[in-house]
């Protein structure tokens, strides 16, 4: 699994978001998508990676995985 799986649900779980208010948010019509980003099955677009990163409050770098600094400069 890699760091963007593994950082996604962190985040989800320590903003107590549920799959289904992720999916919402991104404009997505079922939280299976959402899932499937956090089991690593499927690669969020570039337009939704911004939107996670929006909803976190986080640097892309970190989601991705390329940063251990969470925050957005």
């Amino acid at each position: 699994m890699d760091l963007f799986c593994l950082r996604l649900k962190a985040l989800k779980e320590q903003h107590n978001y549920t799959y289904s208010q992720i999916a919402e948010y991104l404009g997505l019509s079922a939280p299976r998508t959402v899932k499937a980003y956090a089991a690593g099955n499927v690669k969020p677009d570039y337009f939704k990676l911004i939107a996670l990163a929006d909803l976190f409050d986080v640097s892309l770098d970190y989601l991705c995985g390329r940063s251990d600094e969470p925050r957005r400069f």
